[in-house]
C-alpha cells in the first residue's frame, strides 16, 4: 500500500508538533516533511521508521486507507461565540478526533449495533422555523415520559448515535458532531465540563443532527433552543415558576431536571415569569456569587456515561479473545494510545451492548 500523507499530518498534530519540531526530533529536513505531507514524496522504509519512532506510532499506521475529515462548520470560529481559539489547538482537536474515528471505523466492522429508536430528520421550514416544536416532536417520537429526562445519553445511543467523552480542555469546545458515510453519527462531548453542561451540549448536538443538513447563520441559536426545550419542555416546567423565581428555587430544581441553574433561569424568562428588571437582578446575583462560571458544587450530579464504544472494545477483549497487544496491532496504535483513548486504565465494566450476530 502507498504511504498516506494525510495520516502523517494527523500523527504530527496529535502529538502537538510543528513541522519544524518534528524535523528537529526526527533528524529529517523540514522540506522533506513538508513534501511528504503534501503527497509529493514517497518516503523510504527507513524514513517511515524514523517518523514512527519520533511520533510514537507503528509504521503500519501510515499505510492505512483512512481519509481524515475536517471539523464541522459549527466548530469554526465564524460560527462560534468564542472566535479566539488558536489554530494549533483546533488542528490538534481535529487530529485527535481523526485518530479516534480511524479506530472506530475498524472496530465497527466486527459488530452490528441494534437500534431501537429512530433518529428523526426534520426540516425547520415544515415547523414554522420553531426548534421548540421539533424538540417536542422528538420527545414524543422517542416516547420520553413527561418530566425530566433521566439519562439523555441512553436515548441518543438507542437512536443509533455513538457518544464519546473526550478531553477538549483548553480548546473552548463543548461538543462536536461528525457524520461520515457508512458510519453512525458520532457526538464527541468535552468530559471536562460538569454533568449539566454535558447534557445540554449533547442535546444541542442532537439538535444539529435532527434539524440541520447544511450550515446556516442561525444554526447555533436554533440548536440551543432545541436543547432547552428538549430538557425543559415549556409546558412541563412552567408550573414550577408560577409562584416566583428565586436562586434557592433554581438550586432546588437543578438536580430534579438535571440542567444548570442558568438554563432554568433562561427558561423562566422565556416563559414570561420574569420582568426585565427581575431577570437582570437575578443575573447580577449569579455574577456576584460566581455562578456564571461555577454553580454550587453540592448541586452537581453524576455524569451520564456512554456505553457503545466501551462495550465494543470490551467485546473484542472478552468474547472475541483479543489481547490488548493484538487489538493495538489491528488498530495500528501504540498500546499507550489504545489504553488512553478507550479507557482501559480502569476496571472494565460489564458489557451491555445490543449486538446482532
Amino acid at each position: 500500500m502507498r504511504f498516506n500523507s494525510d495520516l502523517l499530518r494527523v500523527a504530527r498534530q496529535v502529538r502537538g508538533l510543528s513541522q519544524t519540531k518534528l524535523s528537529v526530533d526526527s533528524g529529517l529536513t523540514q522540506g522533506a516533511i513538508s513534501k511528504m505531507e503534501n503527497g509529493l514524496s514517497e518516503p523510504s522504509e527507513e524514513v517511515v521508521q524514523k517518523l514512527a519512532d519520533t511520533l510514537q506510532f507503528p509504521p503500519s499506521y501510515f499505510y492505512q486507507s483512512f481519509q481524515p475529515f475536517g471539523l464541522p462548520v459549527s466548530v469554526h470560529p465564524m460560527f462560534r461565540k468564542k472566535a479566539s481559539v488558536p489554530v494549533k489547538e483546533l488542528e490538534q482537536l481535529e487530529a485527535g478526533l481523526n485518530l479516534r474515528l480511524s479506530h472506530y471505523q475498524t472496530l465497527l466492522r466486527s459488530v452490528e449495533i441494534d437500534r431501537d429508536l429512530e433518529l428523526p430528520r426534520l426540516d425547520l421550514d415544515d415547523y414554522d422555523n420553531d426548534p421548540v416544536a421539533i424538540a417536542s416532536l422528538v420527545r414524543r417520537t422517542w416516547q420520553i415520559p413527561r418530566g425530566p429526562i433521566k439519562n439523555l445519553v441512553q436515548y441518543v445511543e438507542r437512536a443509533g448515535c455513538i457518544v464519546v467523552h473526550c478531553d477538549f480542555e483548553g480548546v473552548g469546545v463543548s461538543g462536536v458532531t461528525i457524520t461520515l458515510k457508512g458510519l453512525p453519527p458520532f457526538i464527541f462531548i468535552n468530559r471536562n465540563n460538569p454533568a449539566d453542561r454535558q447534557r445540554f451540549t449533547l442535546a444541542h448536538e442532537l439538535g444539529h443532527l435532527v434539524m440541520h443538513r447544511l450550515p446556516t447563520p442561525d444554526m447555533e441559536r436554533e440548536a440551543d433552543r432545541f436543547a432547552g426545550a428538549l430538557l425543559l419542555p415549556p409546558d412541563q416546567v412552567a408550573p414550577y415558576f408560577m409562584d416566583g423565581v428565586t436562586l434557592p428555587k433554581l438550586a432546588a430544581l437543578k438536580p430534579v431536571w438535571r440542567v444548570s441553574m442558568a438554563a432554568l433561569l433562561i427558561a423562566a424568562n422565556n416563559l414570561g415569569y420574569l420582568t426585565a428588571n427581575q431577570n437582570q437582578w437575578l443575573w447580577r446575583q449569579f455574577s456576584a456569587k460566581g455562578y456564571r462560571t461555577n454553580e454550587p458544587p453540592e448541586l452537581n450530579f453524576e455524569v451520564e456515561q456512554p456505553s457503545v464504544i466501551r462495550d465494543i472494545v470490551q467485546l473484542h477483549l472478552g468474547e472475541y479473545g483479543y489481547t490488548e497487544q493484538e487489538l493495538a496491532f489491528v488498530l495500528h496504535a501504540e498500546l499507550s494510545d489504545l489504553r488512553r483513548l478507550h479507557g482501559l486504565e480502569s476496571e472494565p465494566p460489564k458489557v451491555g451492548l445490543r449486538i446482532v450476530k
